[in-house]
């Protein structure tokens, strides 16, 4: 498979119990972009610690496994990952925006962490997490 030879074992390791549909929608921006997987499948404790550090906003992360047994986040950077080039995470944003209608089910949508209130207005964030996209039920 062409696309596993883009992405790295410890990536694939990391989409391992994401929902299936997000997993679908990373490989197909890896036919564009190479991307690092930073983080998926999130236990509770892994979760309280990234908020009690304040690198997470809340206790109720789509990191962790939801009713479905899956994760409904996925935190993704370009590869090779420069943290200082924001211009990169906006760029593979938008390839997330534009090919998650294609993978996600129906019911949902894609949420980035660049645009908490999914208005487009991407100038009102107190909290931003550039690498984070989750599936919200619509």
């Amino acid at each position: 498979n062409i696309m596993h030879n883009k992405v790295s074992t410890k990536s694939l390791d990391r989409l391992n119990g994401v929902h299936p549909s997000l997993q679908d929608l990373c490989f197909s921006v890896l036919h564009i972009q190479d991307i690092a997987v930073i983080y998926g499948v999130r236990s509770i404790a892994e979760q309280l610690k990234l908020f009690n550090e304040g690198l997470s906003k809340t206790m109720s992360s789509k990191h962790i496994k939801q009713d479905d047994g899956f994760a409904h986040a996925v935190d993704i950077a370009p590869y090779p990952i420069d943290w200082y080039n924001t211009k990169h995470f906006y760029y593979l944003a938008g390839m997330m925006m534009a090919l998650a209608p294609r993978h996600l089910p129906p019911s949902y949508k894609l949420r980035w962490g660049g645009d908490w209130s999914m208005d487009n207005n991407l100038d009102d964030q107190t909290f931003m997490d550039l690498v984070h996209f989750e599936m919200v039920e619509v």
